[in-house]
This record gives C-alpha cells, sequence and structure tokens, in this order.
C-alpha cells in the first residue's frame, strides 16, 4: 500500500467513526497525541483528544431509523516532507430516513502527522458528528481562520502556505473569494487571485459599494442585470425562498487591456447557526474560455455565417417568439436584379453586395429588431414595435436616403437598388401570417419599377 493509500484510509476510517458507525474508538484512532486543532461544526474549536470525544459523544443522537452513507469526490493529498502530509477532499454525506433521502456536500483540508510509522490527523476542519445541511454550511466561517493560525504556531510557515494553497485548491479556478454578512450589510473577508476583482476591506458597507464601483468592475451592457442579481433585495428574497445560491454571468472589465472576459459570480447562501444572521460566501471564476466558446457555438447555429445576421429558422423562431406577447412590424426586402449581379459580376461580387447590404440594414434599424436572410437575396426585418405608417416612413426614408437606394462602389456595374413589402400589426399571431402579407406588398413594389416599397392593403 502507498503512503498516499495509507493516508486516504485514515480518512475513510474517521469519517466512518463519526457518520456511520458512530464509533468512538474508531475516531480516537485516528486522531494524533499532539493536536492542532479540530472544528466540529456548531460545537468550536477543540484541541485534545479528550475535548473531541465530549462533543462527539454531546452529539450523539440516538436515532435507529436514520442511515448515512459515504462517497467523496476529489481528494488531493501533498506531502510537506516525509513526515507531514496535507490532505483536501469533497465528501458527499446521504441520510436516509425512512423514504426521505438527503444529501450534503463539504469540503474537507486534513494536516496529518506520521507517528510511529502511522499516519494521525493532527489538524482537520470537519462538521459535527450529526450532520445538518446548516452546520456543514457554517463551519468555514468559524473555524477556517483558526485552525490556519494554530498550522502555523505549530509547524511554522511552510505548513501554513501549503494549506493555504488546499484551500485555493478548492476554489480552483477562481479569481476572487469573500465572505458577506447580509444582516449587517458588510463585506468580513476578502482575498483575491486577480488584479481583475476589487479588494475591499473588512467593514466595507456591501451594496453600496456595488454601486460605486460597478462602472469600474462590469461591462456596461451588463450592470443592470449585476446590480439586480446582487442586490439586497433579491438575496433577502432568495433566504426567504430557501435557495442554496445566487449566481450571475456578466463580462467583467480587464482594465489593463482595455476589454473584458466572461465570469461568474456565485453568493453561496448559508445562516450563521450560531448568531442567526444571513451570510454568503462569494466566488469569482473566470469562464471566458468556455463562455466564448459557447457563444461561437450558438453564433454557428443562429447566424449566417456570411453576413452575420440571423439565419431563416432562428429568425422565423425569434420573430413567432416575440408575437405571443406583443405586436410588431415585418419589412421583405429583395434586391433588384441579383441574378444579373450574379451572372455578370460572378459570385464573390454578389456576395459582397449580400454583405454591403446586411450592414446598411444593420446600420439603419434599431437594436430592438430582429434583422434576418430569408434566403438568397431576399432579406426580413422585424421590428419590435407596433408603428404606424409615419414611423415606417422614416426608417424608409433613412435606408433609400443612402445613395438614393442604390451602394455604389468602384465600378458603376456595383450600383443596386432593392424593393421591400411592409406588413403592419393587426392581431397577427405568427410569421407566417407576416410573411404573406410581406410578400405580396414585395410584389407591388417589383410590379411596379422597383427600387421602391409598398404596404400592403387588404383591399388590394
Amino acid at each position: 500500500m502507498t503512503e498516499e493509500e495509507r493516508i486516504k484510509e485514515v480518512l475513510y476510517r474517521f469519517e466512518d467513526g463519526g457518520l456511520i458507525s458512530k464509533d468512538p474508538d474508531i475516531i480516537m484512532s485516528c486522531i494524533s497525541d499532539t493536536i492542532v486543532g479540530i472544528g466540529i461544526g456548531e460545537q468550536g474549536f477543540v484541541a485534545s483528544k479528550e475535548d473531541i470525544l465530549r462533543v462527539f459523544k454531546a452529539g450523539l443522537k440516538q436515532d435507529q431509523d436514520v442511515s448515512h452513507f459515504l462517497n467523496y469526490g476529489r481528494i488531493e493529498i501533498r506531502f510537506l516532507r516525509d513526515d507531514i502530509a496535507v490532505l483536501c477532499a469533497d465528501v458527499i454525506v446521504t441520510a436516509k430516513c425512512h423514504e426521505n433521502i438527503t444529501k450534503s456536500r463539504f469540503s474537507q483540508s486534513l494536516t496529518l502527522a506520521k507517528e510511529a510509522d502511522e499516519w494521525k490527523i493532527s489538524c482537520l476542519h470537519a462538521s459535527a458528528p450529526v450532520v445538518t445541511e446548516e452546520n456543514i454550511e457554517a463551519y468555514p466561517l468559524k473555524f477556517a481562520e483558526k485552525t490556519l493560525k494554530s498550522l502555523k504556531e505549530k509547524f511554522g510557515g511552510e505548513v501554513y502556505a501549503i494549506e493555504e494553497q488546499y484551500r485555493m485548491a478548492v476554489l480552483s479556478d477562481t479569481i476572487a473569494f469573500y465572505i458577506i454578512n447580509f444582516s449587517k450589510d458588510i463585506y468580513e473577508k476578502c482575498q483575491l487571485n486577480s488584479e481583475l476583482c476589487a479588494y475591499v476591506e473588512e467593514g466595507t458597507r456591501y451594496e453600496q459599494f456595488a454601486r460605486e464601483h460597478v462602472d469600474e468592475y462590469v461591462m456596461k451592457e451588463d450592470r443592470e442585470l449585476y446590480l439586480e442579481c446582487f442586490s439586497l433585495k433579491n438575496i433577502n428574497q432568495a433566504f426567504l425562498d430557501h435557495k442554496q445560491e445566487v449566481k450571475c454571468e456578466y463580462r467583467m472589465l480587464d482594465g489593463q487591456q482595455g476589454a473584458s472576459i466572461w465570469v461568474v459570480t456565485i453568493i453561496r447562501l448559508i445562516t450563521d447557526i450560531v448568531t442567526g444572521e444571513k451570510k454568503g460566501i462569494m466566488y469569482v471564476k473566470n469562464i471566458d474560455g468556455s463562455m466564448r466558446q459557447q457563444l461561437a457555438m450558438r453564433e454557428q447555429a443562429e447566424y449566417d455565417s456570411m453576413l452575420k445576421i440571423y439565419n431563416k429558422s432562428t429568425f422565423i423562431s425569434h420573430v413567432d417568439s416575440y408575437l405571443r406577447q406583443g405586436n410588431g412590424t415585418f419589412i421583405m426586402l429583395d434586391i433588384d436584379n441579383f441574378k444579373e449581379i450574379n451572372d455578370t459580376g460572378g459570385h464573390p461580387f454578389g456576395d459582397k453586395i449580400l454583405i454591403s447590404v446586411a450592414e446598411l440594414l444593420k446600420g439603419t434599424f434599431a437594436q430592438n429588431a430582429f434583422i434576418g436572410r430569408l434566403g438568397g437575396d431576399e432579406f426580413g426585418i422585424f421590428l419590435k414595435e407596433d408603428c404606424d405608417r409615419n414611423q415606417i416612413k422614416k426608417y424608409m426614408n433613412a435606408l433609400y436616403g443612402y445613395k438614393s437606394g442604390s451602394i455604389i462602389g468602384e465600378k458603376e456595374r456595383e450600383k443596386i437598388s432593392f424593393s421591400i413589402g411592409i406588413a403592419l400589426s393587426d392581431g397577427k399571431n405568427s410569421f407566417q401570417d407576416f410573411y404573406q402579407e410581406a410578400d405580396i406588398a414585395l410584389y407591388l413594389s417589383k410590379h411596379d419599377g422597383k427600387n421602391k416599397y409598398s404596404f400592403f392593403e387588404e383591399d388590394v
């Protein structure tokens, strides 16, 4: 058996004695005679075998109907020297009472010393022998710092540094870590792994700091979402709804690079079982790589790769979805004589014309419009507003005002025009209804000299 396997066996025996067999002898066999300290949930921080035994027996419940099962997630072991090692593990506790099953998960950090060729636990962050979700969630706030301090005093700064590294290993891709007291509206702790995030002094007002500094750290388009998600109002509602966490994905400004990266901020919600205060453990994680890959895949699926506007299926889906909740205006545009342009100028030239028209549409219509390619040289624009004819004419004047409805390039043959059909809202509830009416109006424009727009008229 390797040294790593022997150390894992100590962890397994200790957890079994406390949670499965409820056997104090098993627990004591795992503990060093020279204990640094054991954090045991709401019972406190103990530093002797006698205290551990006393706390264990006091917390033991004689409930024969409850059975516990253990599973382990990631387990990492690092040797400081031949006789000192540090272990970090994710522990999953399943409690079964009759037909009810509950699960709890927590991370443990152990420091072990080798005594007479046996590994013994000298320091450990642990929950109470009788596991509840509350004490599992509360223990890091109460005991982690005291344990680290004791480690430093007993083994020196080197072990302290190792323990800090393992704490950060649990927060593997975290660029910032905060502890927040929502009941007092203050920050209690801040730890940064990146200059991207703000350092916050202990006692700083939580919500006030967010509002005063959001412009420095959050991209403009995401600020309202960020402030709403992490407002005290939303946090308090999450506590009332018994939610375990609140999280938000957004773009964080990178001041040094003048760009932004995608991050996710997660606040794990807990209630301090000693004081009853509402608290949160906040993690900021860098998800830029995975998010950009996800967005690229989404764009590939939803957009016309050449024109960078919605493809037909996505455009129709968005219009149909919007029509379930509101009205709108549908505009259909067709490039005049596009077949001849392709035949005389070639397909690369035709592609250039399509790209120019797509850019013209994106520059003309508001951001609240859907713009898509319906096929070939046919484009669709859906305005998410119930426009009257005067408003539509303003859009058309702006569109046709660009070189009088033509796009002029270096050569005269690049001069093009387009025809448009328009269908106004009147209670339509599907894209197909809009399409049929706009298609009729487009037909009128084409057969009335082209390079113009027409409204659908029911009496035509």
